[in-house]
């Protein structure tokens, strides 16, 4: 349990100070752009 917490803080800051690649971008911005999309919905 402790390995797979410390693993997850590496990745963390790691991922935090590498920049992105374009391709990881874009999938992010999909990704957000359909969550807001089903967020956003209001009931008629």
């Amino acid at each position: 349990m402790v390995a797979v917490i410390l693993a997850l803080v590496v990745g963390i800051v790691i991922g935090w100070n590498w920049p992105q690649p374009p391709w990881a971008r874009d999938l992010q911005d999909k990704a957000v752009d359909v969550f807001n999309s089903v967020t956003k919905k209001t009931p008629r």
